[in-house]
C-alpha cells in the first residue's frame, strides 16, 4: 500500500511537472495559436495543476521559498496578455456588485501564474535534485500568492467557456 501510494505520488509530480511545461509554452508562444484555442487550452492545463497543488500541500512549512520576480517582466507579459485577450482580459470580482464595482484581469492573473510555475521549472533544469526545492517553491507560493489567481483565472475562464466566448 505505500509503494503504490508513493508510485502514486510520483506520477502526480511527474505530471504536475509536464502540466506546468505545458502552460509556461502557451505563454510563451500565445502568438501561434487562434486566440480562442489558445483560452481553450489555457482553461484546460489550470485545473490540472491546481488538482495536484494540494497534493503536494504538507504542514510542515518551517522554510518559505517565496519571493516574486522581476515586477519590469512581470508588468511587460501582464501589458502583452492584456493586449492579445482584449475583451475576454477584465471580470468583475464579488457578488452583485453595484457600487464601487471591483474587477479582474486574466492576463495580470496568468502572468503571475506564469512567473511562479516557471521558477520552479528552471529550479528542475538547473538539476533534478531540486525537485523538493522546486515543490516546496511552488506549494509555498501557492498558498501565498498565485493560488488565488488561479482560482480566479479558472472562474473567469469557466465564465467565458459558459457564454460560449471560448
Amino acid at each position: 500500500m505505500l509503494r503504490e501510494n508513493r508510485n502514486k505520488t510520483l506520477k502526480q509530480i511527474h505530471d504536475l511537472q509536464g502540466n506546468a511545461k505545458r502552460y509556461c509554452f502557451l505563454i510563451e508562444n500565445i502568438h501561434e495559436f487562434d486566440s480562442q484555442e489558445w483560452l481553450t487550452e489555457v482553461s484546460l492545463i489550470l485545473p490540472r495543476i491546481h488538482a495536484v497543488m494540494g497534493m503536494i500541500d504538507n504542514s510542515d512549512r518551517g522554510e518559505c521559498l517565496f519571493a516574486l520576480s522581476d515586477i519590469d517582466e512581470r508588468f511587460d507579459l501582464f501589458c502583452h496578455l492584456k493586449k492579445v485577450l482584449g475583451d475576454k482580459d477584465a471580470y468583475e470580482m464579488g457578488d452583485e456588485l453595484t457600487e464601487n464595482e471591483m474587477y479582474g484581469s486574466l492576463s495580470g492573473d496568468l502572468a503571475d501564474l506564469y512567473f511562479e510555475i516557471r521558477r520552479g521549472l528552471d529550479l528542475i533544469r538547473n538539476g533534478r535534485e531540486n525537485l523538493p526545492a522546486a515543490l516546496s517553491l511552488w506549494r509555498d507560493g501557492f498558498f501565498l500568492h498565485w493560488g488565488k489567481h488561479l482560482i480566479d483565472a479558472e472562474k473567469h475562464l469557466y465564465d467565458l467557456r459558459v457564454h460560449h466566448q471560448i
